[in-house]
């Protein structure tokens, strides 16, 4: 199961930072940033039995997004938590959006602060 936070615009701002000469794996730790605090979140979030399932929320993050990953190998649960199944009449327990949705405005000042870092580095002001 994975929940992704992605940002609009980002395909615009690739090109024109591509023509640049712009190094993504900048904008990829913003992502390992953020997806950190959003897994760490989560993880206090999701319900707890084994404690299997906040073990296995990670964040996943590339060049334009992070996505916040959970379940894998012996938690094949992950997703019936996060969403539900109605026709098991189990309702969801949504640990991961709901730390995304509390983060909200963390995970925007961080975006913000590290493009302003980088157009400062990049003498793009």
């Amino acid at each position: 199961m994975v929940a992704a936070i992605n940002t609009t615009g980002i395909k615009e701002l690739e090109k024109s930072l591509t023509s640049l000469g712009f190094d993504f794996a900048e904008l990829s730790k913003a992502n390992l940033e953020i997806g950190k605090i959003v897994a760490n979140r989560a993880a206090t979030l999701a319900p707890k039995r084994t404690g299997k399932l906040a073990n296995s929320i990670k964040p996943k993050p590339d060049k334009t997004k992070v996505r916040i990953s959970a379940g894998g190998a012996g938690v094949p649960y992950a997703g019936v938590i996060e969403y539900g199944w109605a026709k098991r009449n189990i309702k969801k327990q949504s640990y991961i959006m709901k730390a995304a949705g509390q983060l909200k405005n963390e995970i925007i000042e961080k975006y913000k602060n590290n493009i302003d870092d980088l157009i400062k580095k990049y003498n793009l002001d």
